[in-house]
């Protein structure tokens, strides 16, 4: 067939894939949910294969910089192992001492799956879910090899959008109710050469300071933010992660979009550069050592569960008989129509089981920043200490039994 100038969609040739293996477990994304399903699932004596396209394990604690290890400190199992391990290595403190090195989780993480018997296989995307009779029996793959399928009795959408449950058919929610608007993207930066006296648990002060003697408008020149946080990390040579740059008004389920944002992401990097060197006599000798490989996206989208954790819940602190973990990080949204930041407190909540099971398929979980909850709850348990958590329970369950 010859093509012309004129079309405007194509007939993609239907192809045979090989079954590249079968598994009790198929966990698709290797981020703090991915981790903490795989690792949990193998030690339970399943046999699991962990699918992740970046070519680390960690997600946006690795491939995005991201850091502290919020939500992590009150709770047990691989929140509580992380933590020690990283501890004994040197590489837990700085702020709140939550804060940690990304080398050292990256290593750590390997040693966690594979020491578990995860078949982890990088670079590769999960394009598709194999769907058979109502339920989810694997995940159609790509990657260098070409094409190919991973079955499996069970399936873990640990991708942090939702993407395979979106393809399965899975209703979703995005954005806040009123006009559907997600939180601002952000893209962390590391830098080095802070000052040994910048107070450790001040994130903003210095801004504060700075402001004052460069003057506001010369300062905010192309960062709609006005709030960056500096978030001390062990390593020594005064190393950090800059939180700062914000980008609005952008979908993370858009790959035209997320592409831009990561374009602007770094232009306002580029910025933020030029203002660490005119603000040398309070913070020393400041200069950028690494950027991320992707950009943080707050939030996508938010499945429909058996069970939804409701803004109620937040604001009562409810908990409910099949929790999978207590949410204590509080309500933190990134204002999506303005530079502001709302923070709502809370007494604590509790994540139930059904969030995590996505109504209308059966043999899926659903684990992470993705689970069933309104856009006040998820801004509370997005972070990573509750992803790993909801991972676990996922994990335990799909080794326990076939999902529903």
């Amino acid at each position: 067939m010859n093509y012309t100038a004129m079309e405007t969609t194509l007939l993609r040739p239907a192809q045979t894939v090989p079954v590249r293996s079968r598994a009790d477990v198929l966990v698709v994304g290797a981020g703090p949910a991915g981790i903490g399903a795989a690792v949990t699932a193998a030690r339970a004596g399943a046999k699991v294969v962990l699918v992740e396209e970046g070519g680390k394990l960690g997600g946006m604690w690795t491939l995005g910089l991201v850091s502290p290890f919020f939500d992590s400190v009150r709770k047990e199992g691989l929140n509580a192992e992380i933590r020690a391990k990283l501890a004994a290595r040197g590489a837990l403190g700085g702020l709140w001492d939550i804060a940690f090195d990304p080398v050292e989780m990256e290593l750590l993480l390997d040693e966690l799956v594979l020491g578990a018997g995860v078949d982890a296989l990088l670079y590769t995307r999960a394009v598709a879910p194999v769907v058979e009779g109502g339920a989810v029996v694997g995940a159609f793959l790509e990657n260098k090899s070409g094409a190919s399928a991973v079955l499996a009795d069970r399936v873990i959408d640990c991708t942090g959008d939702a993407d395979l449950a979106a393809a399965a058919g899975v209703p979703f929610d995005i954005g806040a109710p009123e006009n559907g608007a997600a939180q601002p993207m952000t893209l962390m930066f590391r830098i080095a050469g802070v000052r040994d006296d910048y107070p450790r648990d001040d994130t903003t002060a210095w801004f504060a300071e700075i402001l004052r003697k460069l003057g506001r408008e010369r300062t905010l020149s192309g960062i709609p933010f006005a709030r960056p946080a500096i978030i001390r990390i062990p390593g020594g040579h005064g190393d950090a992660l800059l939180q700062w740059t914000h980008v609005y008004s952008v979908s993370g389920t858009d790959a035209e979009q997320k592409s831009a944002a990561t374009f602007e992401a770094r232009r306002q990097v580029r910025a933020a550069q030029a203002f660490l060197r005119e603000a040398r006599d309070v913070l020393g000798d400041v200069r950028i050592t690494a950027l991320p490989s992707v950009i943080g996206v707050r939030e996508s989208r938010r499945i429909h569960g058996e069970a939804t954790v409701t803004d109620d819940d937040v604001r009562e602190g409810r908990r409910h008989s099949d929790d999978v973990c207590t949410v204590l990080f509080n309500s933190d949204i990134h204002n999506t129509g303005d530079s502001g930041q709302t923070c709502i407190r809370h007494d604590g909540f509790g994540i139930p089981f059904g969030a995590l099971v996505p109504v209308g398929i059966r043999r899926l979980l659903v684990a992470g920043r993705p689970i069933s909850g309104s856009f006040l709850a998820h801004a509370a348990y997005r972070v990573t200490g509750n992803c790993l958590a909801t991972g676990e329970a996922a994990g335990r369950a799909a080794a326990a039994r076939p999902t529903r």
